[in-house]
């Protein structure tokens, strides 16, 4: 029987730095303003090169990166990030890369300058680098004192960049880190939040978190007011793992959950106990999506599956399958993957 890829990613994570008995436990517009109250189900079938100065790895550009139209994949545990013509419809191979990286912990994010983050669990000290757009340059980075992680990246208004981190240190508590250039100015946390995954900041500036609890039994959601202290729990909403998270311009929160092949979204105030609707999101035999992301405009959906190695796109809010792609990605467990320009909510 297939393991999904969302256990996967757990057991890599957690027997990697030998915690496996820890982590185991049981078990982002389209037309509307606000989705529909009642549960919906719908189905949609079937660089090597190294910074003289600053001693950064760079880019290796492998044609034109067209600036305001890529979407990046992160493969999990891999040195590499792809970035591909956001239109890829006929199944091109990635026009650039970033990297070499120690591993690559699948969380990337854009910003809204479309500079692409990307963290970097294998890196000693532990980083999170920025790269100027189409693959462009390293810029900034950020180190991440975290046993394990860092494990995803969200940026405010405010110029504050988020990290999260599922294990603080020697296996404590995970964290989540703000960042005011490159210092630390806020360390988020809460007794109930043991692994913190997802990230997602929405238009008040309030900081989202999807996270496994202390006995491990699901992944559920916390949310910091304004990027600050103390956190409300929402274990209403129960998530796969790792429980990517994002928001559209409705301020609907949108996060893919392995167990039902889905795309679940809740609307606001998110107190509803299933989603306000749950696009099914497969194409024949290709199920269990890793993460997803809008396009700037909303109207499409694009999904790593990380066991089937490719990219599927949908339409937003509808959940049809438009099309795919996996050039590039043979053999590879995609999983973060970030459009540029980024999504605004």
């Amino acid at each position: 029987m297939r393991i999904s890829a969302s256990a996967r990613y757990l057991l890599v994570v957690c027997a990697a730095f030998g915690m496996l008995a820890g982590c185991l436990g049981g078990s982002q517009d389209g037309s509307f303003p606000t989705l529909p109250n009642s549960l919906q189900q719908q189905s949609a079938s079937g660089l090597r090169a190294k910074n003289a100065q600053s001693g950064l790895p760079s880019a290796t550009i492998f044609g034109p990166g067209k600036g305001k139209g890529m979407t990046y994949v992160a493969p999990l545990g891999t040195t590499t990030v792809y970035g591909y013509k956001r239109n890829n419809r006929t199944n091109q191979p990635p026009v650039c890369t970033v990297g070499p990286f120690g591993s690559v912990n699948g969380g990337i994010g854009v910003d809204q300058s479309g500079n692409l983050w990307v963290p970097d669990m294998g890196a000693n000290p532990k980083t999170v680098t920025e790269y100027g757009s189409d693959c462009g340059a390293a810029k900034t980075v950020l180190s991440d004192p975290g046993d394990v992680g860092p494990d995803n990246v969200a940026f405010d208004t405010n110029g504050h960049v988020y990290v999260s981190n599922s294990f603080a240190n020697s296996g404590g508590p995970g964290n989540i880190l703000q960042y005011t250039g490159t210092s630390i100015t806020e360390t988020l946390s809460d007794p109930d939040i043991a692994t913190p995954q997802g990230l997602a900041v929405d238009h008040r500036n309030n900081v989202w978190v999807s996270y496994r609890d202390p006995g491990s039994t699901g992944t559920y959601v916390a949310e910091f007011r304004r990027g600050n202290m103390p956190a409300k729990l929402f274990k209403n909403i129960s998530l796969g793992f790792p429980g990517s998270l994002e928001f559209d311009r409705h301020q609907n929160l949108m996060g893919p959950n392995g167990n039902f092949s889905s795309l679940d979204i809740y609307a606001p105030p998110y107190t509803e106990k299933t989603p306000t609707t749950r696009l099914l999101l497969e194409n024949g035999n290709v199920t269990d999506p890793s993460m997803c992301t809008l396009d700037p405009d909303q109207d499409k959906l694009y999904c790593t599956f990380g066991f089937f190695s490719l990219v599927n796109v949908f339409s937003y809010p509808g959940g049809k399958f438009l099309y795919t792609y996996n050039n590039g990605l043979s053999g590879l467990e995609p999983y973060g993957i970030a459009n540029d320009p980024a999504p605004r909510n």
